[in-house]
């Protein structure tokens, strides 16, 4: 689905007041959207650990300027959202296998992730902005939740935010277990063969 389609589905199906043919538009519909639409994606995103926006990379040392708290410090990945580990891959698959949490002690600063880890690596959630890469169902999700946020502006009608906020809990529901039905299993979700695979995963 386009940006565009994505709007249009908020616009007509959840909220009933019409269509966009552009985000250009000089319309309260299309302002709606491009108000809303980027944080929407950026809000759902940060919700689940969504397989379709995993990032794995090995990450980029660069110059510690504090040793006395850290013994590396690192280049966060281009396009992260937020982190979901951050360790050495043999360790990260060890902890797995043993159904532990695969994350190090670490600390995030503009930027840069400081740990005490060698050569590490980090699983994260990827900022996607890219609609046609999301699934069906988080498109959906995306759908209803900026109905929510476009349904008082648009209607002036509590009952009608009341509904699409409801509808909007519901599709994310529905994401979620759609992406939790999509995942492999625990030991082997984040992890290929970093014996043979370097850099970016």
């Amino acid at each position: 689905m386009s940006k565009v389609q994505i709007c249009n589905r908020a616009l007509s199906t959840y909220l009933g007041v019409g269509r966009i043919n552009s985000l250009d538009e000089e319309t309260p519909a299309a302002e709606q959207c491009n108000l809303h639409y980027d944080d929407t994606v950026k809000s759902l995103l940060e919700m689940d650990e969504w397989i379709f926006a995993a990032g794995r990379k090995v990450l980029a040392e660069v110059t510690n300027d504090r040793p006395d708290e850290w013994a590396y410090k690192y280049s966060n990945p281009s396009n992260m959202l937020l982190i979901r580990w951050v360790n050495e891959p043999e360790t990260a698959r060890m902890l797995m296998l043993q159904d532990k949490s695969p994350d190090s002690d670490r600390e995030m600063i503009e930027g840069f992730i400081y740990s005490d880890v060698q050569y590490a690596a980090c699983e994260y959630t990827k900022l996607v902005s890219d609609p046609t890469i999301f699934p069906q169902y988080f498109a959906d999700a995306v759908s209803a939740a900026l109905a929510g946020h476009m349904a008082m502006p648009l209607t002036e009608s509590l009952s009608r935010a009341s509904n699409a906020s409801k509808v909007a809990e519901q599709r994310l529901e529905n994401a979620m277990v759609m992406n939790e039905r999509q995942s492999p299993p625990a030991p082997s979700r984040y992890l290929p063969d970093w014996t043979t695979e370097r850099g970016v995963i």
